[in-house]
């Protein structure tokens, strides 16, 4: 009777556990946050490149193109991985040291990294760099940006192939997916807050007794703008 009783209390055990346990499970899972990471990855489509990988990891399978994944950000290393195409099937980079050495070589190219901070006096985002056209394209987008979306935390990824003809956006990064379905704050009016004002005056010169002539002269003027509308 006893074992019976023993036998039955078990059986309620595991089934309150049974119960309990999906419901854990899911509370856990919902404290995961699922983000989007830019890493650098170097595509090899080079016959005989893909020839020497094939060689030194030992696949035989039929390979289009070759991909190595820096998963850290820290240089191509023994940490990352490799994937092949068209199988996506992935390879560990510690199998060939013969290998890593030709990666640690490679290095990122064609890429400016630019960052700014609000300036406290302006109380605008700004950044320098000699880069001029991506220091412009900077200014343009965080201008564009503020003047447009309503949240305070945003990523982006532009993909622009002009040859093709298409772009790409991806947009993540933000706190409620409903911030993306509201209407643009500002965004009629952005391409109206740029002015250009040009003054041009006409100095004559009798005779002048030196070939350099000094003009000290400052000019202000302000610029009215009615608020700009479609």
């Amino acid at each position: 009777m006893k074992r019976k009783m023993l036998a039955g209390f078990l059986h309620l055990f595991c089934a309150a556990l049974v119960a309990v346990w999906p419901a854990a499970g899911r509370a856990q899972v919902e404290q995961v946050i699922v983000n989007l990471k830019t890493v650098d990855a170097a595509v090899i489509r080079d016959p005989a490149d893909i020839r020497f990988f094939a060689d030194q990891y030992f696949i035989d399978e039929r390979i289009d193109s070759l991909e190595v994944i820096d998963i850290r950000g820290d240089g191509f290393n023994e940490t990352d991985v490799m994937q092949i195409y068209p199988s996506k099937r992935l390879i560990n980079l510690s199998q060939s040291d013969t290998a890593l050495a030709v990666m640690q070589s490679w290095k990122r190219a064609g890429a400016i990294d630019i960052v700014g901070q609000r300036n406290p006096k302006t109380k605008q985002i700004e950044a320098h760099s000699n880069f001029l056209t991506a220091s412009a394209m900077y200014a343009s987008l965080v201008r564009l940006v503020q003047s447009t979306y309503q949240g305070q935390r945003l990523r982006l990824y532009f993909d622009l192939d002009d040859l093709a003809g298409t772009a790409a956006l991806k947009v993540w990064g933000f706190r409620d997916p409903k911030e993306m379905e509201k209407e643009p704050k500002d965004w009629k009016q952005f391409a109206h807050d740029l002015v250009f004002y040009t003054r041009t005056d006409t100095i004559y010169v009798d005779k002048p007794v030196y070939d350099v002539i000094y003009i000290e002269q400052s000019v202000t003027d302000t610029v009215y703008v009615n608020q700009g509308g479609e």
